[in-house]
């Protein structure tokens, strides 16, 4: 019999999973399933066979009494990382996987807590999971690969499509900076039982809230434990939804004969009796946060699963499998690996070194051209933390051994140490002798497009740069150009004016340019200025050939100032970031950096008395006018249009002694040039202003 939630403890649950809900997260797996239909439909009648194949084989699992052969399951851990936190340590990969190889054998001590009620249900799965050894190619691997991207704040098929390892072989985890809003999601293995799914198939996890150490803790980390049941065909104990909490979730059921109907939890009540009897609140599945077990039916659906070919999972444990992928091999040293966290920096700043070795590692010597870090005490000199001093291009080796043997990895001109003056003020640069690979540096995750010289169009000159974003077959792609270094000290401001072309594709395109501005060589960013497809950022008519603009009249200038004293510093550093959303290409040109220090506002003298500057000049919208006075004076700034008629007043009055300025909004006022008159006292100087 089924009973409705009561009320009163439907209420509670409500509150219970919205308080809940600021702090934790849960899984995505059903959301991420529903994602999938939704853009290939035709695999849900597939997923549907393949669902129905695992009951029928469950059935005669369950007929036959089981087994209790021990199943080894080889497993990849892929960290897709930015050079932040989710660039997680070994250490916590190896703490994921030893939570997650004690909860499938029952080895948790806190079984022990598992209330009187369900006390005899605790099950032993019979199933192990081992990092990798060999590669698919056979080469010798620890079972964790690190990849730089910024499609770690995506956490989705595309971050997928950067690394994948086949699913017959290995387990694919993937850890990043965001799942999608989860903790963690994967796919019921009927759900990807088809060749267009099979590189979706794995496990994505936050990364806190893997293992029990570093950026998890123990309250999260059972996260991995809840997943992989997933990818062994568990669903919630309330059944194939993601929403706990409901009193409907009594009418429905996870397909496991002895784990009783719940609404499903988001706290740890453990005598919560939500559909009419004691739900098992600590099972895995659940979203309690206080999870000990899995019970007999749920090791035997997983056992089924683990048996089937569904998507290929039968393969995994197989003796040749195991043999390919290493996993009873010896633990010998075999290859040295490292990276840093930053590759481009100003001299005098530090990086950090981390090495990726393995295995066995006692032994570390690094070698940096012109200097040396080596030793055998691990906190010292395995990840050091390393200063540059002099500018210059340097190549990194690192040689590690175990007492017997080493093996060496060297980076070739690996670490840029720039200048902190590296561009000449004024900087200007209209691309004529292409991208100066000392001026520029680019950054792009999608090695085929990205930004290049070309001569097809230009607003000044022959050349210009573009991205052949057209040509882009992703959904985002992310192209960084940053410039090299200008000393900004003792400046008073500073302009970035650059000019782009783009068009949308017939259907309106979100694409982005983002311009960004950096204080300390790159380190942080503060961002300026976002041009958007669905704004500012088309300069001409949608199209759906690739992109070339047929004249000047389809370029934009913009200017940005840079007057926040805390940016006017050596090392200064400009960023224009890309993001393509399917739309057309891009062109930029003639990207300018003007320093205006106080001995150069002299554009004209009036008795020794006043010196001005105007930027941007032109102006898209808004300009800011600096004038200083060595004395207080009258004063009256007008804007007159080029027959001499006033269309704006500015300012008129006693101005102070100093630096003053005075913002020039656009308010209405067409584009042209006009006329920007200054009088001071008994004299007047006029300046030629441009409104775009």
């Amino acid at each position: 019999m089924r009973f409705l939630l009561p009320g009163a403890l439907a209420l509670f649950i409500f509150i219970s999973f919205s308080a809940q809900a600021q702090d934790i997260k849960y899984c995505g797996q059903t959301e991420e399933t529903e994602k999938i239909f939704q853009r290939f439909p035709h695999l849900r009648a597939d997923a549907e066979r393949a669902n129905r194949q695992l009951e029928e084989e469950g059935a005669v699992y369950r007929s036959s009494g089981g087994d209790d052969q021990l199943l080894i399951i080889p497993v990849v851990f892929h960290i897709i990382h930015d050079n932040g936190p989710e660039n997680i340590s070994d250490e916590q990969v190896y703490s994921a996987m030893e939570v997650l190889n004690r909860d499938f054998r029952l080895l948790n001590e806190d079984v022990a807590d598992v209330v009187d009620a369900f006390e005899d249900l605790p099950s032993d799965i019979h199933i192990e999971f081992r990092l990798a050894k060999r590669d698919p190619q056979g080469n010798c691997t620890k079972g964790i690969n690190r990849i730089e991207s910024s499609l770690t704040y995506q956490g989705d098929d595309q971050m997928k499509s950067l690394i994948f390892w086949p699913r017959e072989m290995y387990m694919n985890v993937w850890v990043c900076a965001d799942a999608g809003g989860a903790a963690g999601y994967t796919f019921l293995p009927g759900s990807v039982d088809n060749p267009w799914m099979e590189d979706e198939d794995g496990i994505v996890l936050l990364h806190d809230y893997t293992g029990d150490m570093g950026t998890s803790n123990v309250f999260r980390s059972r996260t991995l434990t809840h997943e992989v049941g997933h990818w062994l065909n568990l669903m919630h104990p309330w059944g194939p939804t993601n929403n706990p909490g409901l009193a409907s979730n009594c009418d429905t059921d996870d397909g496991v004969a002895d784990t009783p109907l719940t609404v499903g939890w988001t706290s740890c009540i453990l005598d919560g009796e939500s559909c009419g009897s004691l739900d098992n609140v600590q099972n895995y599945m659940d979203y309690s946060y206080c999870s000990r077990m899995f019970t007999p039916g749920q090791r035997s659906r997983m056992r089924t699963a683990a048996f089937s070919n569904v998507a290929d999972r039968n393969d995994l444990w197989s003796e040749q499998n195991l043999e390919a992928t290493g996993v009873f091999e010896e633990s010998v040293l075999c290859a040295a690996e490292f990276d840093a966290d930053r590759v481009v920096i100003c001299a005098g700043d530090s990086v950090q070194m981390n090495d990726y070795s393995y295995h066995n590692i006692s032994e570390w010597s690094w070698n940096f051209g012109t200097f040396t870090i080596e030793g055998s005490n691990e906190e010292e000199h395995r990840n050091p933390m390393v200063t540059f001093d002099e500018p210059g291009i340097y190549s990194v080796t690192l040689t590690v051994s175990d007492g017997f043997e080493s093996v060496s990895a060297t980076r070739n001109d690996y670490i840029r140490v720039l200048p902190s003056d590296a561009l000449e003020d004024p900087f200007t640069d209209s691309f004529e002798d292409g991208l100066d690979e000392n001026e520029w540096f680019i950054f792009n995750e999608h090695d085929n497009v990205t930004w290049e010289e070309t001569s097809v169009t230009a607003y000044t000159g022959n050349s210009c740069i573009r991205i052949r974003n057209r040509n882009n077959n992703v959904e985002m792609s992310n192209d960084e150009l940053t410039s090299s270094t200008m000393d900004l000290t003792d400046a008073l401001y500073a302009t970035v004016s650059y000019r782009w072309s783009y068009c949308n594709l017939p259907d309106e395109t979100d694409d982005r340019i983002k311009v960004s501005v950096s204080k300390d060589c790159g380190e942080t960013w503060a961002l300026r200025k976002v041009h958007r497809g669905f704004t500012d950022l088309p300069t001409a008519e949608p199209q759906n050939s690739p992109f070339v603009p047929s004249g000047l009249n389809e370029w934009a200038e913009n200017t940005i100032v840079v007057d926040n004293p805390d940016f006017l510093v050596d090392g200064f550093r400009v960023k224009f970031d890309f993001e393509g959303r399917g739309g057309n290409h891009v062109y930029m040109d003639d990207i300018n950096i003007d320093v205006v220090y106080e001995t150069d506002l002299s554009v004209n003298d009036i008795a020794s008395n006043f010196r001005y500057s105007i930027a941007p000049n032109p102006a898209e919208q808004n300009a800011l006018l600096r004038y200083y006075l060595s004395a207080a004076a009258e004063v009256n700034f007008t804007l007159l249009d080029m027959t001499g008629r006033q269309v704006l007043q500015l300012f008129e009055g006693r101005s102070s002694t100093g630096e003053n300025n005075i913002q020039i909004n656009r308010n209405g006022l067409a584009s042209g040039v006009y006329l920007l008159r200054m009088q001071i006292g008994d004299h007047a100087v006029t300046e030629r202003f441009v409104l775009r």
